[in-house]
């Protein structure tokens, strides 16, 4: 009778388990225990290398859902002069499209952690907006104002070449053109606030008042614009070719927000 023998499985070497233990090691460091806990009862069923992939496609999905590096990441495909079909490309359809003195085309484009409206015309990107989300911070280390463009308040952060403001029953809002900026001979940087995004105090709500009323009696409102942007921080920033005149429709109204974020 022949005699069947069945080798012993073999076993790992002392590289391997040093080569696993490792790498276990370096996703503990920075993988959050749910995942780890999984991972452990994949490991102990044998099946190391399917754990292994498993950790690194949900450690993609925790950057993707939580990192403001995605959306940096598509802000930097916009710039000024860029062909417009880049907003598509990079945030497919617009949301919300509307026109202002009958010619001016701005579209609205919706992320995760931001909205951007962009004035467009032959084909190119004349001006954005960008109106982040709470938590969002967008890197603008090439604004007028800096990386802190959005934590200071205006007169810490820029010089103003132009200014306007609305006070009206569709949306409060400041805007300014500011001096400065690594591509200043190109485009201008601008910023302001919108009272949707966050709420004044009634000091500075004054402050605005003030402002507004001053622009609208055409009177000298220097001294009113001073003390506006010493008391109040930016909470959307962008870029224009155009003025801001043109540029000041595409800041959202109330209901517009509404209508997008819903």
């Amino acid at each position: 009778m022949q005699e069947q023998t069945m080798e012993a499985p073999e076993q790992p070497t002392d590289t391997q388990v040093e080569t696993e233990q490792d790498l276990l090691d370096k996703l503990r460091e920075k993988t959050p225990n749910p995942i780890l806990a999984i991972m452990a009862l994949i490991i102990a069923a044998g099946q190391f290398n399917d754990a292994i992939d498993m950790t690194g496609k949900a450690w993609d999905l925790l950057v993707s859902n939580f990192s403001d590096a995605p959306s940096n990441e598509r802000l930097s495909k916009v710039y000024i002069r860029a062909s417009s079909g880049v907003l598509e490309e990079t945030f497919g359809s617009p949301v919300y499209t509307k026109f202002s003195n009958g010619e001016v085309e701005i579209k609205y484009y919706k992320d995760s952690k931001f909205i951007l409206s962009a004035i467009t015309s032959n084909g190119t990107i004349d001006a954005y907006l960008v109106f982040p989300q709470p938590g969002f911070v967008p890197e603008i280390k090439y604004h007028a104002g800096g990386d802190t463009y959005l934590d200071t308040t205006f007169s810490d952060s820029t010089a103003p070449l132009e200014a306007m403001s609305n006070l009206a029953r569709s949306g409060n809002y400041y805007i300014e053109e500011a001096q400065g900026g690594r591509y200043e001979l190109l485009y201008n940087s601008v910023g302001g606030y919108s009272e949707y995004l966050s709420n004044l105090t009634k000091s500075q709500m004054q402050l605005l008042a003030t402002f507004n009323d001053k622009l609208m009696m055409e009177e000298d409102s220097s001294s009113a614009l001073v003390s506006l942007r010493q008391q109040i921080n930016p909470n959307f920033y962008g870029y224009s070719a155009v003025g801001l005149e043109d540029l000041a429709p595409a800041i959202l109204t109330k209901l517009e927000y509404e209508l997008i974020t819903d």
